[in-house]
C-alpha cells in the first residue's frame, strides 16, 4: 500500500539537508578528535618524550622557541616541567647583568632534560654559590655551538665565568660536525639530518597538530613502529654500542677513540720494549760465553806468575763489563730505554770485548794475556761514558697526546681572555662510564668495561691544566651519587645527578686552579754530574787531607766528587760509623761496614762539608773546604780534626750490627774484587787472609732496593753507587734527582710534601726526606 504524501510539507533543499550532515559529521569528528586528544593526553599525563619548540637557525641548527613551556617525561620516569625565558634559554628570566654572573653553555645534558627548572645542575649552583648562573645549555648543540653561544652572550654583558660542560656522550664526535649539518626543524622537533623530509605541505594550525598534539603524536609513533616491524632490518641497531646516528657517532665510536688515544705512545713503548728484549737476548748469550771464557782465563791466570800480573790486571781480566745494556729499569726511570741504537751499539762492543777475552787466553808467555783485556775495558769505559752523559743531557718524556679538545680549548680560552672572563672546563661522562651496572637499564648483558674510556676524560683535564684552566672531572662525584644518578633508559642526570655536579662545581669554582704539577726537566742540570765510576776512581789522583794517612784514609777527587774511604786495617779492627753534620747532598752516600767507612759526595763551591768518623778508640771531624780561589778555581783544603772537648762525649755515632742488605752488597763486593784484610799483611800469605770489603763504598738507602731489583753483583753495587745505567723502579709520580738512584715524590705548591721539604731540582722540585 503507498504512502501518501503531503504536498503541504516542504522538503529541505538538498544543499542543506547536505550542509547539515557535514556539520554534523564535523562535530562529531570534532568531539571524536577532542576526546582522543583529551584520553592521550591523559595517558601521557600532559607530557612529550621530546623538546618540541625549536626553530631553525642558520648558524646553530636550532634554538629554542622564547616564552615556550611543555610537560615532559621519557619512558617511566618522573614527568619535568620546561619553561623557556623571553632569551630562548631555560628557565627565569635572567637578572640584571652583575660582576659574578656564571654562564654554563652545553647541550641537553647543561639543558636538564628530564628534570624541572628548579633541579637543573646551574639551578642549585646557583643556590649553592649565592651568585647568578645563566643556564644556556640546548638540547641537540655540540662544541662548535657551545663557543658560539659563549660568543654571543660575552658580547652582550659582563660575565665572570663560562663554564663550558663537554658531555663524553657524543661532544667529542660532534666537535668537527656543527649542528645545523646534525639537525634539522620539523614541526617544531629537532630530527636528525639524515631523517628529516626534504619538504612538508603547510596548512593552518599544522605545527599545533604535529607538535602538540598527543593524538597525532601517537599516530606518528604507531606508524612509525608499523614501519620498523615491516623492514626490521631498517630498525635493527646492531652491537648494544651502536646507540646514535651517523651524524653524531655513538657508544662504540667512544670505545674504539679510547682504545686508540695513546697508540701513538704505545707504539713507541713497545718498539722500545722489543729492542731490549732482542738485546738482553743478545746479551744474555754473550753473557754465557763470558762466563765459560772467564772460567778458562782463571785458570788460566792462577798459572802466569811468571808473566808478573799483577792485582788490579787479575781483577780487570775478571771483569764482565758487558754488563752495561742489562737495564731492567729502563722503562720506569726513563721514558723509554736510552735508545734501541745505542743498546745495539752496546752488544756490539760486548762482542768486541768478547773476542779480546778469548784472544787473551790463547796468549802464551811471551805476551801478558791481560793486554787486550785493558783496551778492552778503556773502550768499554768510554762507551759507559758516553751512555752516561746521554742520561745526563736528558732524554725528553714521550709526550702526553693530546685530547682533540686541545685546539678547541685554546680558542675558547683566547675568546674568554678577550672579555675578562674565567674558562672553567667539565668533562661530564657518560653513565656507563661512571658505573658499568648502568648498562643492566639498556638490556646489555655482557657489560662492556668502559675503564679504558676513561683516559680520554684524563687528557681533556690534563690539557685544561696545561692552559692554567680551572677544570672538574665529575666522574668521582656522580660516581658517589650512585645509585639513581641517571634516569632509566637514558643518559641524562637525574635530579640526584644534577646536585652532586652542582656540589662539585661550587667546590671546584672554590679551590686553587689545579695547574699541572712540573716535574724536574730529566737529566741533570749544568755543572752537575753523575757519581763517578769505579773505573774512574781508579785513575783519579789521591789529594792532601791532614791526618788522613795515619787513620788509614784515603781521599780522592774527581770532577765535582769527593771520596773518603776509610778501610779497616787489621781484623781486630772495629769501626763505628760515618755520619755527615754539614753539606750533605740527597746524593750523598755515607756508608758503614764491617770493614770500612766511606764517604761518597758531591761538593759545590763555597760550601763546607763536615763529617764524622768514628773507630773503637778514636772519633775524628773531617773539614772539607773547597773555596773560590782568585781565578774563580776551587781550591780544595781537607783535614781530619778532634771534636771539641764539649762534643766528645757523644761525637761517635752510635754502634749498631751491621744491616742485612749492607751485608749482601759486601758480600757482592768480595765475591768479585777478591779483597782481603790480613793481621799483618807484610808477612801473611795474601790468599791465607780473610775475605773483606774495605773498598766498598755507596747508598746504604738504597742497598734493599738494588738487591731486590738486580740479581748479579755487579748490578747491586752499581745501583747502590748511583750508576744511572742501574736505576730501580721509581712509583708512579717519583722520579730520580740529585744525580742518585734513589726515587723522589715530585712536588709544588699546589702539590705539598707529605713528609720531607719540596726541593727545587734541575726546573722542577721534589720532596726531599728530613
Amino acid at each position: 500500500m503507498s504512502k501518501s504524501i503531503d504536498p503541504s510539507v516542504k522538503r529541505r533543499p538538498l544543499w542543506r539537508r547536505a550542509l547539515v550532515i557535514s556539520a554534523q559529521i564535523l562535530i562529531g569528528t570534532g568531539l571524536g578528535a577532542a576526546a582522543s586528544e583529551y584520553a592521550f593526553d591523559r595517558r601521557d599525563d600532559g607530557a612529550f618524550p621530546h623538546v618540541n619548540f625549536y626553530l631553525p637557525d642558520p648558524e646553530l641548527g636550532v634554538r629554542l622557541e622564547p616564552g615556550a613551556s611543555m610537560r615532559f617525561r621519557l619512558r617511566e620516569n618522573p614527568v619535568s616541567t620546561i619553561h623557556v625565558n623571553s632569551r630562548g634559554f631555560r628557565g627565569p628570566e635572567w637578572p640584571d647583568p652583575a660582576p659574578t654572573d656564571i654562564l654554563v653553555v652545553g647541550d641537553s645534558q647543561v639543558f636538564g632534560l628530564g628534570v624541572d627548572d628548579d633541579a637543573t645542575f646551574s639551578a642549585r649552583l646557583a643556590a649553592a654559590s649565592g651568585r647568578a648562573v645563566l643556564n644556556a645549555g640546548v638540547p641537540t648543540y655540540g662544541p662548535r655551538e657551545y663557543l658560539a653561544t659563549a660568543r654571543e652572550l660575552l658580547a652582550q654583558r659582563k660575565l665572570a665565568t663560562v663554564v663550558v660542560v663537554l658531555n663524553f656522550v657524543n661532544d667529542p664526535f660532534e666537535l668537527g660536525r656543527p649542528n645545523h649539518e646534525r639537525h634539522a626543524v620539523w614541526d617544531g622537533w629537532a630530527v636528525r639530518s639524515e631523517t628529516a623530509p626534504a619538504s612538508v605541505t603547510d596548512f593552518p594550525g599544522r605545527r599545533w597538530l604535529f607538535s602538540r598534539s598527543h593524538a597525532v603524536y601517537a599516530l606518528r609513533r604507531w606508524l612509525h613502529e608499523r614501519g620498523s616491524a615491516a623492514a626490521p632490518e631498517a630498525a635493527e641497531l646492531g652491537t648494544p654500542l651502536d646507540l646514535g646516528t651517523p651524524s653524531e657517532g655513538g657508544l662504540h665510536n667512544l670505545v674504539v677513540a679510547s682504545q686508540s688515544a695513546h697508540e701513538e705512545v704505545a707504539r713507541a713503548q713497545d718498539e722500545a720494549a722489543k729492542a731490549l728484549v732482542q738485546a738482553k737476548t743478545r746479551v744474555a748469550s754473550i753473557d754465557g760465553e763470558i762466563d765459560k771464557a772467564r772460567d778458562e782465563l782463571d785458570a788460566l791466570l792462577r798459572k802466569a806468575s811468571e808473566y808478573r800480573l799483577s792485582y788490579n790486571d787479575t781483577i780487570i781480566a775478571r771483569s764482565r763489563p758487558g754488563d752495561i745494556v742489562e737495564d731492567d729499569a729502563a722503562e720506569s726511570s726513563r721514558s723509554i730505554v736510552i735508545t734501541a741504537a745505542m743498546i745495539r751499539e752496546a752488544a756490539r762492543t760486548r762482542d768486541s770485548t768478547l773476542e779480546g777475552l778469548l784472544r787473551a787466553e790463547e796468549k802464551r808467555a811471551d805476551k801478558r794475556p791481560a793486554h787486550d783485556l785493558i783496551a778492552a775495558e778503556v773502550n768499554l769505559a768510554a762507551e759507559r761514558k758516553r751512555l752516561r752523559e746521554a742520561i745526563a743531557a736528558g732524554i725528553p718524556p714521550v709526550p702526553r697526546p693530546a685530547s682533540q679538545f686541545r685546539g678547541y680549548l685554546h680558542e675558547f680560552k683566547a675568546l674568554c681572555d678577550q672579555h675578562g672572563a674565567e674558562l672553567v672546563v667539565v668533562a661530564l661522562p657518560i653513565d656507563v662510564q661512571v658505573d658499568r651496572g648502568e648498562w643492566a637499564k639498556y638490556g646489555v648483558a655482557d657489560a662492556p668495561d668502559m675503564h679504558d674510556s676513561l683516559v680520554l676524560i684524563d687528557d681533556l683535564i690534563a690539557d685544561a691544566r696545561a692552559l692554567g684552566l680551572r677544570s672538574l672531572d665529575a666522574v668521582a662525584s656522580l660516581r658517589a651519587a650512585e645509585p639513581d644518578a641517571f634516569l632509566d633508559h637514558d643518559i641524562h642526570m637525574t635530579a640526584k645527578g644534577h646536585a652532586a655536579l652542582a656540589e662539585a662545581l661550587a667546590a671546584a669554582l672554590l679551590a686553587p686552579v689545579q695547574t699541572p704539577m712540573q716535574g724536574p726537566r730529566p737529566g741533570l742540570p749544568a755543572g752537575r754530574s753523575f757519581v763517578p765510576t769505579g773505573a774512574e776512581w781508579a785513575t783519579a789522583p789521591e789529594v792532601v787531607v791532614k791526618g788522613s794517612s795515619a787513620l788509614g784514609c784515603s781521599t780522592q777527587i774527581e770532577r765535582e766528587w769527593l771520596r773518603i774511604q776509610c778501610a779497616r786495617r787489621k781484623p781486630s779492627d772495629r769501626l763505628d760509623g760515618v755520619a755527615v753534620l754539614e753539606g750533605a747532598t740527597p746524593a750523598t752516600m755515607a756508608m758503614h761496614s764491617d770493614d770500612a767507612l766511606s764517604l761518597v759526595t758531591p761538593m759545590t763551591i763555597g760550601q763546607p762539608i763536615t763529617a764524622r768518623f768514628a773507630w773503637k778508640r778514636n772519633v775524628r771531624e773531617l773539614q772539607i773546604r773547597w773555596p773560590a780561589g782568585p781565578d774563580g778555581k776551587p781550591q780544595f783544603t781537607g783535614a781530619f780534626v778532634e771534636p771539641p772537648p764539649q762534643q766528645r762525649a757523644d761525637a761517635a755515632p752510635p754502634a749498631h750490627p751491621l744491616a742485612a742488605p749492607i751485608a749482601g752488597l759486601c758480600d757482592c763486593h768480595r765475591q768479585l774484587h777478591n779483597e782481603r784484610v790480613c793481621a799483618d799483611p807484610d808477612n801473611d800469605y795474601y790468599d791465607g787472609c780473610p775475605l773483606a770489603c774495605g773498598k766498598l763504598w755507596g747508598d746504604p738507602r738504597l742497598a734493599a732496593a738494588c738487591i731486590a731489583a738486580f740479581s748479579k753483583c755487579e748490578e747491586r753495587l752499581a745501583c747502590a753507587q748511583n750508576d744511572p745505567l742501574f736505576t730501580i723502579t721509581c712509583p708512579e709520580g717519583q722520579v730520580h734527582a740529585f744525580a742518585s738512584n734513589a726515587c723522589f715524590p715530585v712536588c709544588d705548591p699546589q702539590h705539598p710534601c707529605a713528609t720531607g721539604a719540596c726541593t727545587p731540582w734541575n726546573e722542577g722540585s721534589v720532596c726531599v726526606p728530613d
